[in-house]
């Protein structure tokens, strides 16, 4: 009988283990994973060539803020995310441009951005960024076909490299052009999946909600953006987060 049950442990251990693999692997057949590692390839390139703000910084406190902000979305986690281990990179980027974007599974912070923002708001800027990731935002967007779009970036990562690129041509642009066609409809929904999380993570009795969205980006811009009642993308999504858009539901509603 013992026998019988050790078999049967290590049967469910095995199980345990191929479930738990097959978990991690999933992440990694997604296509806007390596397009996300071809970008950063190019940010790299770019870094050591003409454009020092995407150089990859040492940067222990920004990143560790960063990095805890973003452990506690997972420690709280209102979704089962695509990427269980987002890969957070502090750039340069320019002394009046703190920014954040993402493609596949990594995301780019300039480090002014990081030191600006509360850690509210910075929880609620990886939470929006993350959504971007789970959505897939970057191939939903792609106007090409994807080997067309990974061709193109290619040949972009093979000028930068080379030293081609055209002076004066905004590289970040240029790619994000490439990537993306809409983007407000993407935004409002990267708003509405970030928003369930901070809310859900509101409920467990953390200092955070959909309103740290709002807030961030008001920082951001140097203006309260709720009080803004133009059709700028910025006050729309304002009014969609202050009207509960989040609380339909589903966010593919966009």
């Amino acid at each position: 009988m013992r026998w019988k049950n050790i078999f049967a442990v290590n049967i469910v251990m095995a199980c345990m283990v191929v479930f738990q693999a097959q978990a991690s692997a999933t992440q990694y057949v997604s296509p806007d994973y390596y397009l996300g590692q071809l970008v950063r390839g190019i940010l790299l390139a770019a870094a050591k060539v003409s454009h020092p703000q995407f150089k990859e910084i040492e940067a222990p406190e920004a990143k560790h803020k960063a990095e805890q902000a973003l452990q506690k979305i997972y420690q709280y986690p209102a979704f089962k995310y695509r990427y269980d281990k987002l890969s957070i990179i502090i750039i340069q980027g320019l002394s009046d441009e703190p920014n954040g974007f993402s493609f596949g599974n990594n995301m780019f912070l300039t480090k002014s951005i990081v030191e600006m923002l509360s850690p509210a708001q910075l929880t609620a800027v990886i939470a929006h960024e993350l959504a971007h990731s789970e959505k897939a935002h970057n191939l939903q967007k792609t106007p090409l076909p994807l080997g067309a779009a990974a061709y193109q970036l290619k040949n972009i990562y093979e000028a930068v490299k080379a030293g081609t690129w055209p002076k004066g041509r905004d590289l970040l642009a240029s790619i994000q052009d490439l990537m993306a066609t809409s983007g407000l409809a993407m935004e409002l929904q990267a708003d509405c999946v970030a928003a369930q999380q901070l809310e859900y993570m509101k409920r467990q009795g953390l200092p955070h909600s959909a309103a740290d969205l709002n807030s961030a980006t008001s920082a951001l811009m140097g203006f309260d953006i709720t009080t803004d009642k133009s059709d700028d993308p910025a006050a729309v999504r304002a009014q969609a987060l202050m009207n509960k858009v989040y609380e339909q539901g589903s966010c593919d509603i966009f």
